[in-house]
């Protein structure tokens, strides 16, 4: 018989999935900004979705280069390139939000761990 996994089990499998983590990564980074552009400038359903598949797939060849160190330094250096006169990443309220946010969930998880579903949801 087959032990049943637990949901911590469930859903660190699920959120660490590369496919998962570039849709996540991109809906953070890329929608959640481009939405107000969309409304404000009537960009179609279709260009919408094809802009988000377009960072999905970009985000994942990019997340795939994580583990190999030569790799992601190459990227990361090609990149620095581009953004030599970006600025360098601050604090601000949407991101201490993020993070207050992210960690009350992964406080949520953790008090999850090692506990079986019957002891989470009662026996069925």
């Amino acid at each position: 018989m087959a032990t049943r996994r637990t949901m911590y089990e469930r859903t660190l499998d699920k959120g660490l999935a590369v496919n998962n983590v570039a849709k996540a990564l991109a809906y953070f980074v890329f929608r959640e900004i481009i939405e107000d552009i969309h409304a404000e400038y009537g960009i179609t359903q279709e260009e919408m979705m094809a802009m988000n598949r377009k960072a999905v797939n970009r985000a994942a060849a990019f997340l795939e280069c994580i583990g190999d160190d030569e790799k992601l330094a190459t990227v990361v250096n090609l990149y620095l390139l581009e953004t030599t006169g970006w600025d360098n990443p601050k604090e601000t309220a949407d991101t201490r939000q993020f993070h207050e946010l992210v960690n009350e969930f992964a406080d949520a998880l953790r008090s999850t761990k090692g506990k079986t579903n019957n002891e989470l949801y009662g026996a069925k």
